[in-house]
């Protein structure tokens, strides 16, 4: 069977969830399967070493690269699918070809419906369009896999899928082996390579925009900080690079006063993550909604603690684990961050969160996901 996987995004620089979600998957992929023959579609020459490396030396994959001065998906994705058909095409960035051969079989990846937080900044235009694709690809797709029952019923609610069609799918996904608890040493390089000295932080990881709620997270926070003045000598720590309508979030350290309290180091490594997390009194995401949340599992993997908002998504991900507040009530939150930082947060919650973030492994997306794969090949 030929299998071809749209890479797309694979090569940008600093690579959020879905980034991150292709390259584990392929990944995965690549350790398991030795029978079919794949393709991944760049928009560019991907290095050699990087390459190697994201197929594990499996020769049954091979890059193939799309160029197109309109638009990469309808344009040059869609000839080069024309010209060398593949048995499936697998998409994880939420957008299919729309002209294709009848015979082309489709499993699609949508990993949340977070774009209704976009409408406030963008065009007339671009607001028409927003869903458009996500909503194209629920219902042209032969299959469709989602994260979480929270994105499901998501897209069951908007009626791109009927309630009892099979054709979806939930694979969660998966934490890297490279996420455990680090030993003091690791910590204490990475405090000293962003200047965190002995302080104790609160840790958040992810793209900085709206949807994430940070400027509450930051009232929250500065809320602890005002009824708690042994608190004063700590740090939140806002990991992750600028996304759109970031505005607010870098302004909201001063605005509440605690701009000596809270950093922006931007998007950092996964290499420095593990031991970040590692050295946090807490990971926090206090986001409005999420299609998954991999950067909690990562925090629980790393036997964290974690502080995050009651959405469907996180208690999906995290179970009875984590600590869960209300995301539009900032006294809570304050009260909640105190909590942790006065060693509220019992170690029984850690270990079982630690458990809890072994069940979810690349491995077993990846067999998922080619199982999805195959039975939609079968069907043809």
């Amino acid at each position: 069977m030929k299998i071809g996987i749209n890479g797309q995004r694979l090569l940008i620089q600093d690579p959020a969830g879905p980034e991150r979600y292709t390259y584990n998957l392929i990944n995965a992929l690549a350790k398991l399967d030795r029978d079919n023959e794949y393709k991944i579609y760049f928009n560019g020459e991907p290095g050699k070493e990087y390459f190697s490396q994201l197929i594990y030396s499996n020769n049954s994959f091979k890059p193939v690269i799309v160029k197109s001065r309109v638009s990469w998906t309808q344009s040059g994705l869609a000839k080069e699918l024309k010209r060398n058909p593949v048995d499936v095409f697998f998409t994880p960035v939420h957008t299919m070809p729309i002209y294709r051969n009848k015979k082309l079989k489709v499993v699609g990846m949508i990993h949340g419906l977070e774009y209704k937080f976009v409408s406030k900044s963008v065009s007339f235009i671009k607001k028409l369009m927003l869903g458009r694709p996500e909503e194209y690809l629920a219902r042209k797709s032969h299959a469709l896999i989602v994260p979480t029952i929270a994105t499901k019923k998501e897209i069951i609610k908007r009626g791109w899928v009927g309630e009892n069609d099979p054709k979806i799918y939930i694979v969660h996904e998966g934490v890297g082996q490279n996420f455990y608890k680090r030993d003091e040493a690791e910590v204490s390089a990475v405090r000293k390579k962003y200047n965190l000295g002995d302080k104790r932080y609160l840790l958040f990881v992810s793209t900085i925009q709206p949807r994430k709620n940070i400027p509450l997270m930051i009232q929250g926070y500065a809320e602890a900080l005002k009824k708690n003045p042994d608190l004063s000598d700590t740090h939140l720590l806002i990991v992750g690079k600028k996304g759109w309508g970031a505005e607010e979030s870098y302004n909201a350290p001063k605005k509440f006063g605690v701009e000596k309290n809270v950093l922006f180091p931007g998007f950092l490594p996964d290499e420095d993550l593990a031991s970040l997390f590692s050295g946090a009194e807490a990971f926090i995401s206090i986001s409005l909604e999420e299609g998954f949340g991999l950067p909690l599992l990562e925090a629980m993997a790393c036997e964290t603690p974690a502080l995050v908002s009651d959405i469907p998504a996180f208690k999906e991900v995290g179970g009875e684990f984590p600590l869960y507040v209300k995301p539009n009530d900032y006294e809570e939150i304050g009260n909640s961050i105190a909590l942790i930082f006065h060693g509220g947060y019992k170690p029984e919650r850690i270990y079982g969160a630690k458990l809890r973030a072994q069940e979810f492994t690349w491995d077993r997306t990846a067999q998922k996901t080619l199982e999805i794969i195959q039975q939609v090949a079968e069907n043809a």
